[in-house]
């Protein structure tokens, strides 16, 4: 059948525009999530919440293309924990707050 050839490539160009799209959207989220965990708390809780969104954000680079692939997707799977768990930093009780 003629054009069945295009079609493989049709279907890699999509997913490859839904792919970039899709980490747009997640840095996006993730620019989100620190600017609004800043506020919480004052300037220095808030300031917390930078660690977070940069190890968020460096792992969005190398999502887009290797997420599953070794080395690089092992990588980025923990870098996304870390900055998972990072996000939780700003919310904890010092101290001086308090139980």
């Amino acid at each position: 059948m003629p054009g069945q050839e295009a079609l493989p490539k049709r279907l890699f160009a999509t997913a490859a525009a839904l792919g970039r799209a899709g980490v747009r959207t997640l840095a996006g989220a993730v620019l989100a999530t620190g600017a609004a965990l800043l506020p919480r708390g004052g300037v220095r809780d808030g300031l917390r919440a930078v660690p977070a969104t940069a190890v968020l954000l460096a792992a969005c680079r190398p999502f887009k293309g290797s997420h599953i692939f070794w080395p690089r997707g092992v990588f980025t799977m923990p870098a996304f924990a870390a900055g998972s768990a990072l996000t939780l930093w700003p919310g904890r009780p010092t101290p001086a707050d308090g139980p």
